[in-house]
Parts: C-alpha cells; sequence; structure tokens
C-alpha cells in the first residue's frame, strides 16, 4: 500500500518532463537574478515569476503558448511597479488591487492568453504585497 502513494505511473514520462522543466525554470530565474545583483526579494520574486509563467501559460500550441510568455512581462512589470510603489499607502495599495483582480477576471474574455495574463498579473501583485516589495528592491 505505501508503494502505491510513492510510485505511479508516468507514461511518456510527462510528469518527470513537465517537473524538470519547471525545476530548471526556477533555479535560471532564481540563478540570473542573483547575478544581476538583485536581493532575495528580488530572486524570490524572479523564482515565483518563472513557476508562475510554468503553469498559467496554457495555450494549444507551442507558438501561441509563446505569444503568451512574451506577454507576461507587460502585464507584470506596471502591477509590481504599482504595488512597489503604493506599498506605504493601505487605501490606494488595496483600490489599485482591486482594479487589478478586475481587471484579471476581464481579461478571461480572450480566451486562455487573457486568462493567463490575468492570473500573472494578479499573482505579481498579491506576491509584491505579501513579499513587501518596495521601490528600492525594484
Amino acid at each position: 500500500m505505501l508503494k502505491k502513494v510513492f510510485v505511479s505511473p508516468d507514461p511518456g514520462r510527462s510528469r518527470l518532463r513537465f517537473a524538470a522543466r519547471a525545476v530548471l525554470g526556477i533555479g535560471l530565474a532564481v540563478v540570473v537574478c542573483g547575478l544581476a545583483g538583485t536581493s532575495l526579494i528580488g530572486a524570490i520574486i524572479g523564482g515565483l515569476a518563472a513557476l508562475l509563467a510554468l503553469f498559467t501559460v496554457t495555450d494549444a500550441t507551442v507558438r501561441g503558448q509563446a505569444v503568451t510568455t512574451a506577454l507576461l512581462p507587460v502585464a507584470g512589470l506596471p502591477v509590481l511597479t504599482a504595488a512597489a510603489a503604493l506599498h506605504d499607502l493601505p487605501v490606494a495599495r488595496d483600490l489599485t488591487f482591486l482594479a487589478v483582480v478586475g481587471a484579471g477576471v476581464y481579461a478571461r474574455r480572450w480566451g486562455p492568453r487573457g486568462h493567463s495574463l490575468g492570473v500573472f498579473a494578479f499573482m505579481t501583485f498579491f506576491i509584491a504585497q505579501f513579499l513587501h516589495a518596495t521601490t528600492d528592491r525594484l
């Protein structure tokens, strides 16, 4: 019984490939952030952004996935900047967070790409607030 908990079939090694991509992507993002001289918070946000990119991009084609992945910074960087800039203004920060949530939900009308970008924007704002990102750490 205990063996069944830890061992399961993986036809085509799809779970292994997915997990390896996740570990390599997150590790590469953290190493690049470290080499760029970012703080620990920056490296954590970079790693979480890589993780989010892996799990949120769900386009059907490889070309669609590439386009959506290329658009992630367009959705994430302005939200990250706003979250850092509004860190010390709780009312404005909360209202902006609600606006990001609303925009993320509204973006779902554009299919998987809109959904991916909306979730990425929401999570970027949330992570920045959770890790207390400020403008000096951008």
